[in-house]
């Protein structure tokens, strides 16, 4: 790890994906600065792996070109910092054999009913798969990008272990309606891949962006 270096703008609300980040960058090098505007590409029409990988891609890609237009409207000269980070993480769920699904996050007045139907028809006894996109550009304009995929089993959801994570509130504003670092850790059985993708950055393959640009 490099304590002296550039500074990294990391451009996620997301406290879970700070505290992967600083795994590999130590906090004192880093800066969070997140898109003004918020509203994203949806998934809207897409169900396959196909379209729905290359839309993350680019929305990861779009949240770091808003960053970094942030940066020179507020004069951070380039040579201030080293590079900027954003990443995406969505859940992908198999409504048939051949068609997916992404989900969201279950905010708003019926959350609950949405993350209840999502646990029984696409969580329950069944496989689904978490995805990252990341994109890293530095100070010079480089963009490297990386993707991180993951299986994750679920055992049987039962209605009352069901109404009691609905209770702990903990499905708001979280990807899928769970975290796996969270009390959805009990409805898992497995986990192929990268448990860090899950929760938000997948380790691994981040650290070889940041070490290919030298950060890290």
């Amino acid at each position: 790890m490099i304590v002296d270096g550039p500074s990294l703008i990391l451009g996620s609300r997301s406290p879970r994906r700070r505290e992967l980040l600083s795994l590999l960058v130590p906090s004192a090098r880093m800066e969070v600065v997140v898109p003004v505007d918020d509203t994203e590409a949806g998934f809207d029409g897409l169900e396959t792996m196909e379209t729905i990988l290359p839309r993350l891609a680019g929305i990861a890609r779009t949240k770091n070109e808003a960053v970094r237009e942030q940066l020179v409207q507020s004069e951070q000269k380039s040579g201030s910092w080293g590079a900027v980070l954003t990443a995406d993480t969505v859940v992908i769920a198999q409504k048939t054999k051949s068609r997916s699904v992404v989900l969201g996050k279950p905010d708003g007045p019926d959350w609950q009913e949405t993350t209840r139907n999502w646990f029984l028809d696409y969580y329950s006894e069944r496989t689904h798969r978490v995805a990252t996109a990341v994109c890293l550009t530095t100070a010079d304009g480089s963009c490297r990008e990386c993707r991180g995929l993951t299986e994750v089993d679920f055992g049987p959801v039962t209605a009352p272990l069901l109404d009691w994570y609905l209770a702990t509130r903990e499905p708001l504003g979280k990807a899928g309606g769970y975290g796996l670092q969270g009390a959805a850790a009990l409805f898992v059985t497995a986990v192929r891949g990268s448990p860090s993708n899950v929760i938000g950055l997948p380790l691994l393959e981040t650290w070889q962006l940041l070490h290919a640009a030298q950060l890290c």
